[in-house]
């Protein structure tokens, strides 16, 4: 029996109007090695208070526990990478269920004391687009209720006083964090913080500086993605046919495609070259997914991490050196050896299901140690 004409046109319709998703089968088996001389987790965009956060948090503080083992284990750090509170940060007069949204990721830090925590401002943070006054309220009245609700503990929001940094920090003997400030770059508010020019100037200086470590750059927008920011949208996906038709354009800032944020990009790839350093992995959220990117060049750190799944989910296409991708809620975990590290992700699937250990490889200079999973599409 042939299929009706319109059901066809119906299937073609709908396929043409849903972004792609790349799928890759499970891969999260690495040999077992000696205990990592550091942490570090990577949660994402997890601002948005549900029960698949509920449940990605949940998992998280048990790795957390495990990883710290009562404070006898390495030092751990948890990195927030922005997007910490949907839809538009802190308000003037903070809801209870804004304090929740943050409380929620602080809470699952526990208190153990090798465990560090680290939050990042993403663009919501910056008050989704308000006005650059209110926007920069909005992220040091988030800076302030953190350093007020844990006094004493190894808390910080990085990089601070709504500045872009870079701020560094020392993990365990051989590894070297960068936080910074995306948001602010896109915007390019050049007041008390100095010019855009002056905080590229000082991100060379800085990965200059820390050469001889492994190099994890922190921020909250990609380099590159396979997400919906990268260009992974449907007609209709996300509102009318000419918000994709605008989105298509490049007129979005907060998408890769914009000016500005390809600015943005060669900018800091400008700087990495400069310093002569190669990080090990830039990481950030931004897209709501969780990839695994291989980069090459003098300008490009070896990895980009996106882990942007702690509250939301969207789907990936495959780009230019992709490991994995999935469209699961979930967050990352590195571990770190001399020289090298050991990456799993955890997710659970979109629709029900345990938060699960998806894939693992090894992060290196030698491009090889982390090959591609196996597709499944």
């Amino acid at each position: 029996m042939r299929p009706s004409p319109f059901l066809v046109v119906a299937t073609a319709w709908t396929l043409a109007c849903s972004p792609t998703q790349v799928r890759y089968e499970p891969s999260a088996s690495l040999p077992v090695e000696l205990e990592p001389q550091a942490v570090l987790f990577l949660v994402g965009d997890a601002g948005e208070a549900n029960p698949q956060r509920a449940e990605v948090l949940a998992h998280l503080s048990t790795q957390i526990g495990a990883a710290a083992r009562g404070g006898f284990g390495p030092p751990v750090l948890v990195a927030f990478l922005g997007d910490n509170i949907y839809d538009e940060g802190l308000s003037t007069e903070p809801s209870p269920e804004d304090l929740e949204k943050l409380d929620g990721q602080i809470l699952a830090l526990g208190e153990q004391p090798n465990v560090a925590g680290v939050f990042l401002p993403g663009n919501h943070d910056w008050a989704n687009g308000a006005s650059l006054p209110d926007a920069r309220a909005a992220v040091l009245r988030q800076q302030d209720w953190i350093e007020s609700v844990a006094p004493g503990r190894n808390i910080q929001f990085l990089p601070d006083d709504g500045c872009p940094g870079p701020a560094g920090r020392d993990l365990g003997p051989s590894v070297h964090l960068v936080f910074i400030d995306t948001e602010w770059l896109l915007r390019k508010p050049e007041q008390r913080c100095g010019t855009a020019a002056d905080f590229y100037g000082r991100l060379a200086d800085h990965l200059r500086a820390h050469a001889e470590r492994m190099q994890i750059v922190l921020a909250h927008h990609p380099l590159v993605s396979g997400g919906p920011h990268g260009g992974n949208v449907a007609p209709l996906q996300n509102g009318p046919f000419v918000y994709w038709l605008v989105r298509k354009s490049g007129a979005v800032q907060q998408d890769l495609s914009s000016g500005r944020y390809s600015a943005m990009v060669r900018d800091i790839e400008q700087a990495i070259a400069a310093s002569g350093a190669h990080p090990l992995a830039f990481a950030a959220g931004h897209d709501h997914t969780l990839q695994v990117i291989g980069m090459s060049g003098v300008d490009a750190p070896a990895y980009q991490l996106v882990s942007g799944a702690g509250s939301k989910t969207e789907r990936s296409r495959h780009v230019e050196g992709m490991r994995y991708a999935t469209d699961g809620f979930g967050y990352m975990r590195l571990d770190f050896m001399p020289h090298e590290a050991r990456l799993t992700v955890f997710a659970r699937s979109v629709g029900a299901g345990p938060v699960h250990a998806v894939f693992a490889c090894t992060l290196s200079d030698d491009p090889g140690a982390c090959p591609e999973a196996r597709r499944d599409d």
